[in-house]
């Protein structure tokens, strides 16, 4: 018991020695909740958490008392303001503030007054500070309306990397054109990862992405009544883009579709919209948008998408007869992740058509479905990657092919002898 209690004591000495700078660094990696508890060790640790460059609290932690957690970050904010913020997280919940948020703008001014570099929070309404904060590097704003900004109001977000908008909405006074949010994404010379995630409550009729820097773009609907390309219009210009998402969950009964009848400016749109991404190299598409693509391709040629190497697709068996069309497409695939949806009745459609890819530059397929009884569908695109891919290196199979599937497929002939098949 003696050697146990002078080891502890040796232990304490030891991380006492370390310097106030150090300990701070130490504790930026727990949250403020656990960072505050470290106060109870020592006179010497009683204000350390006052000089820790990271903020993460959440209000539920304070149980509905708003005016001690008001009381709380203000202590945090003004405790020293020479003292630059690495990362803000802040979370409250509208049912323990209320309606009186006025204290949210003195915090977003302490936070640009504290050169902030990653702020992640959830607000009524951005304040006008934050427009013009030359610090920061990655925002997360969520339920946020973009506040109003006069003709002459300058927007600078000089190093902003990483913008991610969730469920933002817009002042009936702002234009319903996306000026706003447009000013917002071109007021930031070095962005590189944007992602949007819309709702129903979202008034804007197009979205404007226009961008010299930015790589990687993803852009979601969260709510059914929102249809990326039927309802709204996407603009996007952005030479340098490498990867892009796009989920878009509009699968009404009465869901977009295409065909000889209609007029020109919707093949113009869709034929602009895959010109337009040709260029990425990487890519995510949902079977919404997917459909989409099947459709165009029965009227006109699909462009080719010469660089892209990582591609995760999501088919519906109905139109599994686009896989090989659209993989004839990317001759430079290096990397394919394939989830395919089975319809209630199954349909015999026969991959025969053998791309490019397959033969010189495809390494790497990872093949998911859902749990199904319909193993001949599985077993389909199993063989059809075995067979023909000559430079396959690796054959990942979901779970859900289950082990006699698995086992069977394990037999097949394989073009390429250095293919190896494991689950995942």
């Amino acid at each position: 018991m003696e050697k146990r209690f002078v080891k502890e004591k040796q232990s304490n000495s030891e991380i006492n020695d370390l310097p106030d700078s150090l300990l701070c660094h130490i504790l930026s990696f727990l949250p403020t909740k656990d960072s505050v508890r470290s106060s109870l060790l020592s006179k010497r640790w009683r204000s350390l958490w006052l000089q820790v460059p990271v903020f993460d609290l959440d209000s539920l932690q304070f149980d509905g008392d708003v005016f001690g957690f008001i009381e709380f970050v203000d202590r945090f904010l003004e405790s020293d303001e020479n003292l630059a913020l690495n990362r803000f997280k802040l979370f409250y919940h509208y049912e323990d503030i209320g309606d009186d948020d006025r204290f949210l703008e003195s915090w977003i001014d302490a936070l640009v007054r504290r050169r902030v570099h990653h702020l992640e929070n959830e607000l009524v309404w951005m304040p006008l500070s934050l427009y013009s904060c030359n610090t920061l590097v990655s925002l997360s704003l969520y339920h946020v309306a973009l506040s109003y900004l006069e003709p002459e109001f300058v927007v600078s977000l000089p190093c902003l990397k990483v913008m991610h908008l969730d469920r933002v909405r817009y002042d009936k006074s702002i234009k319903r054109d996306g000026s706003n949010l447009e000013t917002l994404i071109t007021s930031c010379p070095v962005l590189e990862k944007l992602t949007i995630i819309r709702d129903s409550f979202e008034l804007l009729e197009i979205i404007r992405v226009r961008s010299k820097s930015l790589k990687s773009f993803a852009l979601v609907a969260e709510d059914s009544e929102v249809g990326l390309l039927e309802d709204h219009v996407v603009e996007i210009d952005a030479p340098k883009l490498e990867r892009m998402s796009l989920c878009d969950h509009f699968n009404g009964e009465d869901g977009y579709t295409l065909d000889q009848d209609d007029d020109s400016y919707k093949r113009t749109m869709i034929r602009n919209f895959l010109t337009g991404m040709s260029t990425v190299s990487g890519m995510k598409i949902y079977f919404n948008t997917m459909e989409v693509i099947h459709d165009y391709s029965n009227l006109e040629l699909l462009p080719q998408f010469s660089n892209l190497s990582w591609l995760h697709a999501s088919f519906l068996e109905s139109f599994l007869e686009l896989l090989p069309t659209f993989l004839g497409c990317c001759p430079n695939l290096h990397t394919l992740l394939l989830e395919l949806e089975f319809d209630k009745e199954e349909w015999q459609i026969k991959l025969s058509y053998v791309p490019p890819c397959f033969v010189s530059s495809l390494k790497y397929v990872e093949l998911s479905t859902p749990v199904t009884t319909r193993t001949s569908g599985q077993m389909k695109l199993a063989i059809y990657f075995m067979r023909n891919c000559a430079a396959l290196k690796k054959l990942t199979l979901s779970e859900s092919f289950g082990d006699d599937i698995i086992k069977k497929i394990k037999k097949i002939p394989r073009r390429s002898r250095g293919c190896s098949i494991v689950t995942g």
